[in-house]
């Protein structure tokens, strides 16, 4: 099963982007960013690749400021910029 994160500089943001999803049934975890991310510490949102399209969508009507990137979670547990 993929995964992906989306990590945020702003941890209040990185939970509106989490509340945001579950209004559209989208399971999500709200997550510390990975070190393997290289990015320092903060808040990120993971989901299933399957829920990305629906993911994307929200995060562009969101119009959220403190993204820093979106991330693949390798099955080695590495992160992978995208």
């Amino acid at each position: 099963m993929r995964e992906f994160f989306i990590a945020f500089r702003s941890r209040a943001e990185a939970a509106r982007y989490y509340e945001q999803l579950a209004t559209y049934n989208i399971s999500a975890r709200l997550i510390n960013t990975p070190l393997s991310a290289s990015i320092g510490c903060g808040l990120s949102v993971k989901c299933l690749v399957r829920n990305l399209p629906m993911a994307m969508s929200v995060l562009e009507r969101g119009k959220y400021n403190s993204v820093i990137g979106r991330f693949y979670v390798g099955s080695d547990g590495k992160s992978t910029k995208f």
